[in-house]
C-alpha cells in the first residue's frame, strides 16, 4: 500500500469525524457485550464516571492516529505533536463542555452528553489537521510530544483497573464506585 499524502491525510482525519464518535459511542456498551471482559475494559466504559466517557473517545481518535501514522503520518515533523495536543485536546473540550453546559441545566441531558462527544471529536480532528499542517516542530517539541503521549497512554491503559480516588472524573455518579467496581454487574466491595 502507498504512503498517504497529506491532503489525503487532511481529508480522512475530517471525513471520520462521524465514524469515530459512532465507534466511540459503541464502546460504551463494548464492556457489558464482551461479557466483563478484563482486556474490553481498557477500552471501553465500564461505568459512567467522565474519565469512562473520555476513555470512549481517546481509543478511537488514537486507532485512526496510529493508521495514519503508519501510511504515511511518520513523514511530517508535525504529526506527533499535532496528534499529542488532539489526544490531550479530548479530556479538556469533554469536561470544559459538560461542566458549561450542567452550570446552566443542572443536570446532565443525554442528548447533551451525545452531542458534546460528537463535538469534542470534531474539535479534536480539527485541532489535529490544522496543527498538522501548520506546525514546524523542532526536535524538542517532537520528544516532548512523545514522552506526553506515553503518559497519557500509560494512564488510559491504567486508570480502569486501578483508578485514582478522586470524586470529580472518576467517580461513577450513580452509585458513588471506582473504576470496574462502579459497574453494577460487577462485585462491588473494595479489594481487601
Amino acid at each position: 500500500m502507498g504512503q498517504m499524502g497529506l491532503k489525503t491525510m487532511v481529508a480522512v482525519s475530517l471525513w471520520m469525524i462521524l465514524p469515530l464518535g459512532i465507534l466511540g459511542s459503541l464502546l460504551h456498551f463494548a464492556f457489558d457485550w464482551s461479557r466483563h471482559n478484563r482486556f474490553a475494559a481498557i477500552f471501553s466504559a465500564v461505568n459512567e464516571s467522565y474519565w469512562e466517557h473520555i476513555k470512549i473517545a481517546i481509543w478511537p481518535v488514537m486507532l485512526l492516529q496510529i493508521v495514519l501514522f503508519s501510511l504515511g503520518g511518520h513523514r511530517y515533523p508535525a504529526f506527533v505533536p499535532a496528534a499529542t495536543i488532539a489526544l490531550y485536546s479530548l479530556p479538556v473540550s469533554m469536561i470544559g463542555l459538560v461542566y458549561l453546559y450542567k452550570s446552566i441545566t443542572k443536570r446532565n441531558i443525554l442528548w447533551m452528553d451525545i452531542s458534546v462527544f460528537f463535538v469534542i471529536i470534531a474539535v479534536a480532528q480539527i485541532l489535529f489537521v490544522l496543527l498538522l499542517e501548520q506546525l514546524a516542530p523542532n526536535w524538542a517539541t517532537i520528544v516532548l510530544s512523545v514522552l506526553f503521549l506515553v503518559g497519557l497512554i500509560a494512564a488510559f491503559l491504567r486508570f480502569t483497573i486501578r483508578p485514582p480516588q478522586e470524586p470529580d472524573v472518576f467517580i461513577d455518579p450513580t452509585n458513588q464506585n471506582y473504576g470496574l467496581r462502579a459497574h453494577p454487574d460487577i462485585d462491588s466491595t473494595p479489594p481487601r
